[in-house]
């Protein structure tokens, strides 16, 4: 298929592109009757929690620093757990017991004086091809032996990666199923006047490196198949790559081909190569194109989810409107029936937590996220600016969005009811997306005294924000 050239085109794609990207492109109207619901508005209120339900109850874990170390790891540890949602880093400053003489094993009392629930105690010494680092995990109410120990062997460079792995493991010991930090989320920032580029970081913001080269706008990053792909915008059209492709074009064709998603194999894109914005997959070198959707309507931002499912945005009934859809193109489902405009929809990959998270219009941009079995929605953004394009993490115990609030613009990550907003990337940036794990864990039973993970079936409360 032939590239379209800049003078006929590149203001159309400038234009209705950049307008697609954004989901605020006019959409064709259709002659039927609007559909029940439609035009009801979305939540105006955050979720509420009664104050003295299980699911209130923070998890109170101490985290003194590590003896004999002069790098990070006590911090890393401590910003992991204060980035979680149901946990409480005890402030050191409140510990006044002698850690020395504790050593790396624990006195009950002295830490259930302070409410602790948990505490991680830690040693690194100089081994002889570089560092050690030990790491235990207490339980309070069973401190005789450590709930989890591990020792870690390597250069001194790795001891944050180690940091991440422990507190993951604790995670897992208390919950059953892992936590997800050191893992990586891209997004899409400017780097100066008509230019925009892909970045990632860890999860907590640590390592920011650019993806993207070359000239000209690169936005809508995705991961899949261990790559970065994202749509490039140049003078000689629109086509989706990867970071390791040196701006090779993968997907092309006339038109737009943008807003790349990666499932099992196969991407899953938007182009208006027929002359209308429709989904289509195609195998990962661009080959083996198949056209899913056939709308006089526009279908775009195609997501992957569980179950061999896609979520997608489609205006096929007046306003833009979140669908589910097979990845054959079977089964059109429509998802949200709350809101006149809704986009840029992501999905929980938790076969047992059937929720999509996706930004809607109501005056502000906000972050909102609906049940497909239920038809529950929850609120996790309001009154802070505009709040967009959500991102599940791995596990879906948190929420990972962009904001452009008063003096405090970038990446933020919160719980599923939208608790414990924190920033982690500064500066704007647009179109997050986090990494996910290949295969999602089996389930399994969460002990009593851990706090749940984040629930499929939001609580009602009011912690601060």
């Amino acid at each position: 298929m032939s590239s379209p050239t800049h003078r006929s085109t590149q203001p159309w794609l400038t234009l209705v592109g950049l307008a697609l990207v954004l989901g605020i492109a006019a959409t064709p109207f259709e002659s039927r009757s609007q559909t029940a619901g439609e035009g009801s508005p979305l939540p105006e209120s955050l979720v509420e929690i009664v104050v003295d339900s299980p699911e209130s109850q923070m998890y109170r874990i101490g985290i003194p620093d590590v003896f004999g170390s002069s790098s990070d790891v006590a911090d890393v540890l401590r910003n992991d757990f204060r980035l979680m949602p149901g946990y409480t880093v005890i402030d050191t400053r409140s510990i006044r017991h002698d850690l020395v003489a504790e050593g790396l094993d624990i006195r009950a009392g002295a830490w259930a004086t302070l409410d602790a629930n948990g505490v991680i105690k830690g040693e690194l010494r100089q081994g002889a091809d570089g560092v050690e680092l030990t790491l235990r995990f207490f339980r309070v109410s069973a401190p005789g032996t450590p709930a989890f120990e591990h020792t870690y062997r390597g250069p001194l460079t790795h001891t944050r990666r180690w940091a991440h792995e422990f507190a993951n493991e604790v995670l897992r010991v208390l919950t059953g199923t892992p936590g997800v930090f050191g893992t990586e989320i891209a997004y899409a920032r400017r780097a100066g006047p008509g230019a925009k580029d892909v970045f990632k970081s860890f999860m907590d913001g640590f390592g920011e490196r650019r993806v993207s080269t070359g000239t000209g706008i690169s936005l809508l990053p995705s991961f899949g198949h261990n790559r970065i792909w994202f749509t490039r915008m140049t003078e000689r059209g629109m086509y989706i790559t990867n970071g390791r492709a040196r701006d090779a074009r993968i997907v092309q064709g006339d038109g737009i081909n943008m807003a790349p998603a990666v499932c099992d194999g196969r991407i899953y894109f938007t182009s208006s190569r027929d002359g209308n914005s429709e989904i289509y997959s195609t195998a990962l070198d661009g080959s083996d194109v198949r056209r899913l959707t056939d709308h006089p309507a526009m279908d775009l931002s195609p997501a992957c989810g569980p179950n061999n499912q896609l979520a997608f945005v489609s205006s096929r009934h007046r306003t833009p409107q979140i669908f589910t859809m097979n990845r054959d193109g079977s089964n059109v489902q429509r998802v949200t029936f709350r809101g006149t405009h809704n986009q840029t929809p992501t999905w929980c990959m938790d076969p047992e937590r059937p929720w999509i998270a996706f930004t809607g219009r109501d005056g502000a941009y906000d972050i909102f996220m609906v049940n497909t079995r239920t038809q529950e929605y929850v609120r996790l953004t309001q009154g802070q600016g505009d709040n967009k394009d959500p991102a599940f993490s791995p596990d879906c115990r948190l929420v990972a969005f962009v904001s452009d609030r008063r003096d405090a613009a970038g990446v933020y990550v919160a719980s599923p009811q939208g608790y414990n907003q924190t920033r982690v990337v500064t500066g704007n940036a647009e179109t997050v997306r986090w990494s996910q794990w290949e295969t999602y864990p089996a389930t399994t039973p969460v002990p009593a005294e851990a706090p749940a993970p984040a629930a499929s079936t939001p609580a009602a409360a009011t912690p601060a924000r």
